[in-house]
């Protein structure tokens, strides 16, 4: 009887890690790739953001400098 019960308890053990291996290579090769991608659209997003804040930043000194000699 209890030949069996180890049986069955490693039968059941073996299951569960072919389902754990399963579910990592899923994780693996599908949501961390889609989390890759994300984040690089969110990299080229910041650089341009990036880029924005430079041009008004350089607008704001100019028109400041051009204010001040036109007084």
């Amino acid at each position: 009887m209890e030949k069996q019960h180890w049986s069955e308890v490693t039968q059941q053990n073996t299951q569960d890690i072919a389902d754990i291996k399963n579910d990592i290579k899923t994780i693996k090769n599908n949501h961390l790739a889609h989390l890759e991608l994300d984040m690089a659209k969110q990299s080229k997003a910041m650089e341009k953001l990036d880029n924005r804040i430079w041009w008004v930043l350089g607008i704001l000194v100019v028109s400041t400098v051009i204010g001040m000699i036109g007084v």
